[in-house]
């Protein structure tokens, strides 16, 4: 009996939390669910959305400081394509990422974008920077 009640609770308790990441997931802005579905479309499951930073600009002046010359050496367009765009961040974590420890382990990834489009991505684990799937230049 009591393994009965620990069963349905344990289960009551998955599908709560998986009810709330649906709705949280649902009540997405526009740019958030187009970062979401890139993200996806990569081959990552979405848990949770950590929230926004921006808009900001890089320019020629600042584009070699911290934190922006971490970011943008692990993308695939150079330095340049950066400069003058207004840019955002879209923060997720996501699960099933090659930099995860363990099956169910989550990574942060950030993704980019700037006019309504995705322009980059990457991925933050023990405060070290990587490209969206975790490989480093």
């Amino acid at each position: 009996m009591k393994k009965k009640v620990s069963l349905v609770l344990f289960f009551s308790l998955v599908v709560l939390v998986l009810g709330i990441r649906w709705i949280h997931l649902t009540t997405l802005s526009e740019s958030s669910t187009t970062a979401m579905s890139y993200l996806q479309d990569e081959g990552l499951f979405v848990l949770y959305h950590e929230g926004e930073f921006g808009p900001y600009t890089i320019t020629k002046n600042n584009i070699n400081e911290k934190p922006h010359s971490n970011f943008l050496s692990v993308q695939q367009h150079d330095q340049d394509f950066y400069i003058d765009k207004e840019i955002h961040h879209e923060f997720f974590y996501v699960s099933n990422h090659p930099l995860s420890d363990v099956l169910v382990g989550r990574i942060l990834v950030t993704v980019m974008m700037s006019d309504g489009e995705v322009i980059g991505a990457f991925s933050v684990k023990n405060g070290n920077v990587y490209s969206l799937l975790g490989e480093e230049k």
